[in-house]
């Protein structure tokens, strides 16, 4: 079900995470509300108390679709690998869709803004950020190699390989993260899984058939495949 999702997806020519785009809108709310309610506490604005706790409810609801298509994307793109930044995230996912929801409710019960109602939205926002940093250790957080330089179709390569492979594969170590690492791959002579000889050829064949559970990568065009080849060499 989720994978014939990403397969229609890339038909119609978008292959990205579904996640990504989506975390905008409940982390926008909850700054925005956040920065309401302060304002509302400040200087007595109860208009504004009242902005902050739409914000708020739009918030959860967002929050709900959002976590949704993290699930998918975690299935879809890492194979359901308990990695340490996705743990982190679960947790803190579990924790804001409870303040949230306490936040909402604790603001329909008081009918005013308090002490206890701002505390609680600073911890919205404090998970938030959290969460925005576990995403972003998640995606970028992968280590470069310094010794090695890549430039023209390399170059490109290493843009496409951070963009689709980052968060599964290592390139400066063969250790696994979610699959192998990559590190000095055509030295090794032979794929990591499938033990099947590495060459041009088969490396563009793996992409258009995958083998076991790495994700297909039709909308890349022969070009890209080639300057990610080229990538590959480097390492």
């Amino acid at each position: 079900m989720i994978e014939s999702i990403y397969q229609m997806l890339a038909k119609i020519g978008y292959a990205h995470p579904l996640h990504p785009p989506a975390t905008h809108l409940p982390a926008g709310l909850i700054i925005g509300g956040f920065v309401f309610a302060l304002i509302a506490w400040i200087f007595n604005r109860k208009s504004l108390a009242q902005t902050a706790r739409h914000c708020f409810m739009l918030a959860l609801v967002m929050a709900v679709a959002t976590i949704l298509l993290g699930l998918m994307d975690w299935q879809h793109r890492f194979g359901g690998a308990y990695l340490f930044e996705i743990k982190m995230k679960l947790v803190l996912a579990g924790i804001l869709l409870f303040l949230l929801l306490v936040a909402v409710v604790y603001a329909a019960l008081s009918g005013t803004l308090t002490k206890m109602l701002v505390a609680i939205y600073t911890l919205c926002l404090l998970t938030v950020i959290g969460l925005g940093y576990f995403g972003g250790e998640l995606v970028y957080g992968t280590k470069t190699n310094p010794e090695t330089e890549t430039k023209g179709l390399a170059a490109e390569g290493a843009a496409l390989f951070k963009q689709n492979c980052s968060a599964c594969h290592f390139t400066d170590s063969s250790a696994t993260k979610v699959g192998p690492g990559l590190k000095g791959l055509f030295a090794q002579g032979k794929f990591p899984i499938s033990g099947q000889a590495v060459s041009d050829d088969s490396f563009r064949q793996l992409l258009k058939t995958p083998y076991s559970k790495l994700p297909p990568f039709g909308h890349l065009a022969d070009e890209q495949v080639e300057a990610l080849l080229d990538y590959l060499k480097t390492l």
